[in-house]
């Protein structure tokens, strides 16, 4: 009978120390909050329950994650590519290793940025236009010069990222490039004095205000908000993706360093490079999926709004960290050109 016992207690000691190992699994992760964080705690819990191991949601604004990764409070970074940078010059990430992550094979390339930091998922910025007003669709950004729209233009505020990106695009295509901008300005400064800007705005629903009104006719615009426009009934907006390429809105992905845990954590980007965690994100919240193998289904609506195949390729991704360390002078720049 003592033998019993002991045995049955060596047995149930057992038990409890496979279950606070388990327990003791644990992986930080950053996510914004709202629909996004639903999207990623939804799509974790089967990870949780495969790998016995709990995540622990670090919520907060961009800004916050890369505080948090400085601090080492975090295990996985999900952010934005500006400070994924920002965190890469640092040094707080650890190469992510192929081997690790399987998933990184079906990898778009340009979704690579570096041996650090991949894509995990992207969101892009269309041409949409009026098709009351505009019959034939329009196939470049430099049609936002049109004559014939004459207030009738809306582009972001100049110092966001969309138009930055226009910028150096324009810059290129005229002789010059992001280290030799004033191609590139003198253009923009084109559009301002043009007569065709109804708006270089700040506040996107004031953008989706104006298509909604008729008073925009052509101009940039998220894949979220056309998905607002779509929502709301607006038959008369359409987009296009031009033949130069579209301005991404990147969602990267990176180790810390300092994780107690390297091998959990690669499982985990693997998991959210998995193809159900990819059509996951881009069914529920328009982010489309980064590797090639995830097939978004043929009946879901808003199916056109994902950056796929092709167009995924010709993502216009100038260099962020000059964009952003010349962005004032840039600017300060174009107001002058603008009032000559």
């Amino acid at each position: 009978m003592k033998i019993r016992h002991i045995l049955a207690g060596l047995v149930l000691s057992v038990s409890w120390s496979g279950m606070a190992v388990a327990q003791d699994c644990m992986l930080r992760v950053t996510t914004w909050g709202g629909s996004y964080q639903a999207t990623y705690q939804s799509v974790a819990e089967a990870f949780e329950k495969a790998n016995n191991c709990r995540i622990e949601w670090v919520v907060g604004s961009s800004p916050d994650h890369l505080i948090k990764a400085r601090l080492g409070q975090a295990d996985v970074v999900t952010n934005t590519l500006l400070n994924s940078i920002a965190g890469e010059k640092e040094g707080l990430w650890l190469p992510l290793d192929p081997a690790q992550i399987p998933n990184m094979a079906n990898l778009y390339e340009n979704a690579v940025y570096s041996k650090h930091t991949v894509f995990a998922n992207v969101g892009d910025y269309v041409l949409a236009y009026n098709t009351d007003r505009i019959k034939t669709a329009p196939t470049s950004w430099n049609d936002l010069w049109s004559p014939a729209y004459k207030n009738a233009v809306v582009i972001y505020g100049i110092d966001h990222i969309p138009t930055l990106s226009l910028t150096v695009m324009e810059a290129e295509q005229n002789g010059g490039g992001i280290d030799n901008i004033e191609p590139g300005l003198k253009r923009m400064a084109e559009l301002l004095k043009s007569g065709n800007l109804v708006g270089a705005l700040d506040v996107e629903s004031q953008m989706v205000s104006l298509f909604e009104t008729g008073d925009a006719w052509i101009g940039m615009m998220a894949t979220g908000r056309m998905r607002d426009l779509i929502s709301k009934g607006t038959g008369n907006v359409a987009f296009v993706r031009p033949k130069e390429g579209t301005f991404p809105l990147i969602t990267s992905i990176n180790i810390h360093k300092g994780t107690k845990d390297p091998a959990m954590a690669a499982k985990f980007v693997n998991y959210v490079l998995s193809p159900e965690v990819q059509i996951a994100f881009a069914t529920r919240n328009l982010y489309a999926p980064t590797v090639k193998n995830a097939k978004v289904p043929d009946d879901f609506k808003l199916r056109d709004l994902l950056v796929q195949n092709e167009a995924f390729t010709r993502l216009y991704l100038p260099d962020q960290e000059k964009i952003t360390a010349n962005k004032a002078g840039w600017q300060q720049r174009l107001n002058q050109m603008s009032k000559r």
